[in-house]
């Protein structure tokens, strides 16, 4: 801890008079914000009937996979268990997993789902994994199935569906846009990134918009890979897929802007990578809504990710299959207003007919459709159908989290991290970025980061090397 002090003084000399002017600058800007209120989970999330979403945390394992749901922030986590039962996290556990998340674009306004005041979140799980829910009063609802998927005895890999469901719970007809952004963690220790099927090492910014040929991009290291199915099988395939440095991809811009030749880095986190996703935006009309959906294929003990051989056996499968029935606004209002029009006749059992008719494609379930059956219902002296209502529970954040356990034994000597001259550049050299990599080391040090040692290591490495450069000048 001394040789850090002294690191740290000798570079502070060093910048004093920039880092002065600096910190100038930005000291209103690093004033910690007051905290929020926790809002009060009251409104009823009309999901289908499979139970009640909660506003607090929830932690079940399917197979191999573990979902760590956090319904008061609308925040998921996600590890898998390799064959000697430890856990590896497949996204970055920092910050209570709010850095990975999703944004709903209304029109030409972008909602932070996991952030924006007065949403509403809620989680629960099931037999097949874990489900969120984020509702925007009177404009929108967001729901996200996390579901291990059937596959075929030689798929050895554990496959994951993700379908996210926008609903327009607006009053007008209006444009929705989705977006989610992955901060991955398997490619940042060893590398490469992330790969593709037309690429094997990917180490700098990419964005990729022709996703038939791309097909898939995927974050690993030596013993865990992560595959996102982005193209085939029954896929709804992304706009824009970019790959850049987690802070860029954080940023307000609906699609991240990138420069080809630009690594993972920026002048707070080093190394640190995430995912873009961005759907075409769709119109839809008052109690409409539209699936989004692509597929997670994991694999451990260093054996291959099957992401190719699932798509061939999916599409094999469901080559001469019937279509799944979609939702369709003339079929709705078609069926409506023939149970509504019984309804107001006081053909009770007619109007029960149709309306059930109506409500076996879940699609259909929305809250007009939902009061006019538990109206018939009433008449007809039948149990409504109960709400899977966001139940409002306290939660100790902290019990959920893992113990600190690294994928690989930890070695009780402390390795020597050595940092190549000649890649201290000038941009390094530049007082706000030695300022930023101060920071990161203060707050590594500090313990309020839950990271691994070898970053501590590497970034006191790189420190070193911008000192030796500064004194050879």
């Amino acid at each position: 801890m001394k040789s850090v002090l002294l690191k740290i003084a000798a570079v502070s000399v060093l910048f004093a008079l920039s880092f002065s002017v600096y910190a100038k600058a930005t000291e209103k800007a690093e004033k910690p914000e007051k905290p929020k209120k926790e809002k009060k989970v009251k409104v009823v999330a009309a999901v289908e009937d499979e139970g009640a979403f909660q506003a607090k945390n929830i932690d079940v394992r399917v197979g191999k996979v573990r979902y760590r749901l956090r319904g008061a922030g609308g925040n998921c986590q996600m590890s898998v268990y390799n064959s000697g039962e430890v856990p590896v996290s497949l996204f970055a556990v920092t910050d209570e997993f709010s850095t990975s998340f999703y944004d709903l674009k209304i029109g030409k306004r972008i909602y932070r789902l996991n952030e924006t005041v007065g949403v509403v979140t809620g989680c629960r799980k099931n037999e097949r994994g874990g489900q969120m829910v984020y509702i925007l009063p009177n404009k929108a609802r967001l729901f996200v199935k996390y579901e291990k998927a059937d596959v075929p005895e030689s798929i050895e890999s554990e496959v994951i569906k993700v379908t996210a469901v926008v609903m327009n719970k607006g009053k007008k007809t209006d444009s929705f846009a989705l977006k989610t952004v992955l901060d991955t963690v398997l490619g940042e220790k060893t590398g490469p990134h992330f790969s593709t099927s037309q690429e094997k090492e990917i180490n700098t910014e990419r964005q990729f918009r022709e996703l038939k040929d791309v097909k898939w991009v995927m974050s690993g290291d030596s013993k865990v890979s992560l595959q996102f199915i982005l193209s085939g099988a029954d896929v709804t395939e992304p706009e824009v897929v970019t790959a850049c440095n987690k802070d860029f991809a954080m940023l307000s811009n609906w699609v991240p802007v990138i420069n080809s030749e630009r690594n993972f880095d920026s002048v707070i986190s080093y190394n640190n990578s995430a995912l873009s996703f961005v759907w075409h935006d769709v119109m839809l009309a008052p109690g409409e809504q539209h699936a989004f959906s692509y597929y997670m294929v994991i694999s451990t003990d260093s054996k291959p990710a099957q992401g190719e051989a699932f798509v061939e056996w999916y599409e094999k499968k469901h080559e001469n299959a019937p279509e799944e029935k979609k939702y369709s606004v003339k079929e709705f209002e078609d069926l409506y207003n023939q149970a509504f029009e019984k309804y107001t006749e006081g053909e009770y059992e007619e109007a029960y007919k149709i309306i059930m008719k109506l409500w076996e494609n879940p699609e259909n379930r929305n809250e007009r459709s939902r009061e006019l059956k538990e109206a018939i219902e009433a008449e007809l002296g039948k149990d409504k159908t109960e709400e899977p209502a966001v139940q409002d529970e306290p939660y100790d954040y902290e019990e959920d989290l893992p113990p600190d356990t690294d994928n690989e034994e930890k070695s009780e000597e402390t390795p020597e991290v050595k940092f190549d001259l000649n890649s201290i550049t000038a941009e390094k050299l530049n007082p706000s970025y030695v300022q930023g990599l101060l920071e990161r080391i203060n707050s590594l040090e500090s313990g309020a980061e839950n990271l691994d040692r070898a970053e501590i290591l590497r970034l006191h490495a790189e420190l070193d090397a911008i000192m030796e450069k500064l004194r050879q000048r």
